[in-house]
């Protein structure tokens, strides 16, 4: 075996601290508290809500063509490959709405 170099050690020891540590976990009531607080502040999340998954799609949406880009496909097949994307995500509503049409969904 070679000899680990200043940086490996490191790197090693941050590791082992790691994992000897104790596995974080949540209060058993978590679920209900989040519940709870979601319904009470649920006019402000909306609003954030849409602007978080907004950037989240664009984001990957960017990231996902320069990864095909990156492999050689065309910006054409990319671009159908994005849209269609797109396209089924946009569908999922009307999907779930034929499929369910008596839940009530709140605004």
């Amino acid at each position: 075996m070679t000899e680990m170099e200043p940086h490996d050690i490191q790197i090693d020891t941050l590791l082992r601290s790691s994992m000897a540590a104790p596995i974080p976990g949540l209060p058993s009531d978590f679920d209900q508290r989040l519940m709870r607080e979601l319904h009470r502040t649920s006019q402000p999340l909306d609003r954030y809500r849409w602007i978080l998954l907004t950037g989240y799609g664009l984001t990957s949406a960017v990231a996902s063509a320069v990864v095909m880009h990156s492999q050689r496909l065309s910006w054409g097949t990319i671009a159908v490959m994005l849209v269609g994307s797109f396209a089924l995500a946009a569908t999922a509503p009307w999907t779930r709405r034929a499929i369910h049409p008596t839940t009530q969904h709140s605004a």
